[in-house]
């Protein structure tokens, strides 16, 4: 009886143990340029799609709108963040 105890009590700490190291946390730095990064691939591949300056204008306002309002939702970033990220996504 004892023993069954002694393995049950065994499998219960390898399963945290093991639980543990899979779980990673991220640093919000790392989120927050992880985040800036797709919108700026996105912002990339929408403007390669058109060849029309007038049509990547459109596109790239429209964009930059969809950011906006994510980043207003996005618990990483502060308005000041969302306000720079927006600028740095506009110069591209």
């Amino acid at each position: 009886m004892e023993f069954i105890v002694l393995i049950c009590i065994f499998f219960i700490v390898l399963f945290f143990v093991v639980s543990q190291k899979s779980y990673k946390v991220k640093n919000t730095l790392l989120k927050k340029e992880e985040i800036i990064e797709k919108y700026e691939n996105q912002l990339k591949k929408i403007l390669a799609n058109y060849q029309d300056k007038n049509e990547q204008i459109k596109q790239k306002k429209f964009f930059l709108q969809q950011c906006n309002s994510e980043l207003s939702r996005n618990i990483f970033f502060t308005e000041k963040e969302a306000i720079q990220v927006i600028q740095r996504l506009s110069k591209l």
